[in-house]
Order: structure tokens, then C-alpha cells, then sequence
């Protein structure tokens, strides 16, 4: 089973260059980037376009060179080791799914297997046990094309793709921006589920801050130009943001974002009463504390039993859930 590595960027830097009135000019795409992420961890970048999160991405996989500073990936430099070799290790999932056309799901899900000289009775149990992981049926989508599938399915082709030959690091950008958000939802969803099971370190660009909070272990929000503003945990970051900048960009709804970081496990219920009212909903206790204060909102007694195990634990109120934020 694959287990994360460490990655490391330490005053790193990198430069566009154009070709300007004056001759060739320069200006920042990455600017005295400093990250550190652990061992299966998920570092989201976030921030506007420009502002360097995919070219940070190309940084730890040698798609781009550094002008300054140094990435070591599980404690070595990433310019030590061979770009060919480098690549293999590390999967990488982009928007557009990348997918080729020509080739059906399981030789596209098997191609570094294949460069590895995997034997091919390996690949095959590699390939159709991703294909279960992604919520595909192999017997269904083996043999088919990229385009007789969904955008959603190709989606998950192409993260399988990715992990296939059990890389310790994962490198997304944008993966799930071109599905619509019902899709999406459930993506993500099953994105988290898979990298708990495996462990695997992942990097994963977005514009999307709510999707940011959902998925990253710690954020980094990026500033036009490629400068960070702040690298913490979501809940960090939702409580505390380091200036104006970062609170503008996570929201004025930040309050209601950190209830999504929280459940109801973490609150204190009340006991349950001899007799339920009429129109008291139930609620799982792993329900996050934004859903359940909906739920109550919209519910006439403005209380909710909270199951665990499906056995009712206790009653929980609107104040009980404002006080946990």
C-alpha cells in the first residue's frame, strides 16, 4: 500500500519571461516560496489565476525549472534525481483529464505500469482494483474509449490513471473543475475516502476556496504574483485569516464555512426527551454543523435527535451549535 512522502520548497522561485517593446522581460510566476507538507497530507493552493499554484505544481515535478531556492521531495532535491524518473513516481491529474483518445480505460489506466514493465497479470488486478475504487465497473468501462464516457467518468479515469502505479505523491490541478457541482460533490467526496485509505501525500490546485476547506489538511493562499499569504489549516485560516486579503478571499460567510469543518460528535446534546415532539428530525452525529444547522433551522422545534450507530445519543440545539463555532 502506498504511504506518502514528505515535500519540501524552500525559497523557491521561478520567473516568466516575454518578449517585450524593450526585448525580453521578466516577472514572477512563483516568488520565495516556502512549503512544507508532511507525509499524507493534502496541501491545496488556492488563489486567482496567476498566481502560481499551477506552476508550483511544475516545479515539484521538474515540468519547470526553479530560477532560486531548492524542493526536495522525501528529503531529496528534486534536480538529483532524473525528469523521466522523477515523473513516474509522481502522479498528476489535471483539469482537462488528459486522457488519450486513442487508447481504451485500461491502457490509459495501465500506461506507467506498462513504462515500469509491470508483469501484465499485476496490471491487470492494479487496473480493475482502481476502477472499483473510482465507483467504476471494469466489466463495463475496460474496454471502452474516453469519448463513450461522461465527463465525470473520464474524470475518474484519469485519477486512476494517476495512482496507478501506487505513487506516494499526487499532484492534481484543477481535477474537478469541468463536471457540474452535483458531480463534483461526489468526487470529492470519494477523492477523500480514497487518500485516507492510501496515505498518499497530495498537492491539489484550486480556485474554488470552498473546495479548498473540504478537501486540504492545510491551505496556501496565493497572492497575484506568486507570493504567499497564508499556509494553515482550514480552520486556522477560516478563524483567523492573516490580513484583509485572505479574509476577503475565504468569504464573509467564514463563520458558516468552519461549521463544515466540525460535526456533531463535537457537540455538547442534551438528554433525549420522554416524548419526542412532533417534528423533531434525526441526524447522524458524523453530519457536519453547517447541514445540521440548517436542518434545525428549517425544522419547527429547532432541536434534532442525533443518532450514533443509529441509536439515539441526545438532543442537540441551534445554540449547543453555535457554541461549538
Amino acid at each position: 500500500m502506498p504511504r506518502g512522502v514528505s515535500v519540501e520548497l524552500h525559497n523557491v522561485s521561478a520567473q516568466f519571461h516575454t518578449e517585450g517593446r524593450s526585448g525580453q522581460q521578466s516577472r514572477p510566476a512563483v516568488d520565495n516560496l516556502s512549503l512544507d507538507v508532511a507525509p499524507g497530507e493534502v496541501c491545496v493552493l488556492v488563489g486567482p489565476s496567476g498566481c502560481g499554484k499551477t506552476t508550483t505544481l511544475k516545479l515539484v515535478n521538474r515540468l519547470v525549472e526553479p530560477s532560486a531556492g531548492r524542493i526536495l521531495v522525501d528529503g531529496r532535491d528534486v534536480r538529483a534525481v532524473d525528469p523521466v524518473l522523477l515523473r513516474r513516481g509522481i502522479g498528476y491529474v489535471i483539469q482537462q483529464i488528459g486522457l488519450f483518445p486513442h487508447q481504451t480505460v485500461y491502457e490509459n489506466v495501465a500506461t506507467v505500469p506498462h513504462l515500469l514493465r509491470w508483469p501484465e497479470a499485476r496490471i491487470r488486478r492494479r487496473v480493475d482494483e482502481l476502477l472499483h475504487l473510482m465507483g467504476l465497473e471494469p466489466g463495463r468501462v475496460r474496454s471502452r474509449y474516453p469519448s463513450q464516457l461522461s465527463g465525470g467518468q473520464r474524470q475518474r479515469v484519469g485519477v486512476a490513471r494517476a495512482l496507478a502505479a501506487e505513487p506516494p505523491l499526487l499532484l492534481m490541478d484543477e481535477p474537478f473543475g469541468a463536471v457540474d457541482p452535483v458531480v463534483r460533490a461526489r468526487l470529492q467526496d470519494e477523492f477523500l475516502a480514497i487518500q485516507r485509505t492510501l496515505g498518499t501525500t497530495v498537492l491539489f490546485v484550486t480556485h474554488d476556496v470552498d473546495e479548498a476547506i473540504k478537501l486540504g489538511t492545510r491551505v496556501a493562499v496565493f497572492r497575484v504574483g506568486g507570493r504567499l499569504a497564508q499556509y494553515a489549516t482550514p480552520a486556522e485560516l477560516l478563524a483567523h485569516p492573516a490580513d484583509g486579503y485572505v479574509a476577503e478571499f475565504a468569504g464573509a460567510d467564514r463563520a458558516l464555512k468552519r461549521l463544515s469543518l466540525s460535526t456533531l460528535a463535537d457537540v455538547a446534546l442534551q438528554p433525549l426527551p420522554h416524548r419526542r415532539p412532533d417534528g423533531m428530525p434525526e441526524l447522524a452525529e458524523e453530519t457536519d454543523l453547517r447541514l445540521a444547522l440548517a436542518m434545525l433551522l428549517a425544522s419547527p422545534t429547532r432541536t434534532a435527535v442525533v443518532t450514533r450507530g443509529g441509536a439515539p445519543a441526545g438532543v442537540v440545539t441551534v445554540d449547543a451549535i453555535a457554541g461549538a463555532s
